[in-house]
């Protein structure tokens, strides 16, 4: 994933609580952890758009009649000579 530059003024805090223990694991881990958090939210992020953009597709499928090779082929060949 691209790290991209974080303007100050385009910016939110949240606040993950974790325990005393996993704290103390986390540091005797070399980790950015805010970057580390920051990458997961996006990356959950896009998992939740593509998702919603299958299941619209998904639909539309429903709603459609299958179309055959042929079908596209004329179509392409009748856009062409116009």
């Amino acid at each position: 994933m691209e790290q991209e530059q974080i303007k100050k003024t385009d910016t939110a805090v949240i606040t993950v609580k974790v325990t005393k223990k996993l704290k103390a694991q986390m540091k005797t881990i070399d980790e950015n952890w805010s970057e580390y958090i920051r990458q997961c939210i996006q990356k959950r992020i896009n998992q939740q758009g593509r998702r919603e953009a299958f299941d619209k597709l998904a639909e539309i499928r429903k709603r459609t009649k299958p179309t055959t090779t042929e079908e596209i082929v004329q179509w392409i060949r009748e856009d062409r000579e116009r």
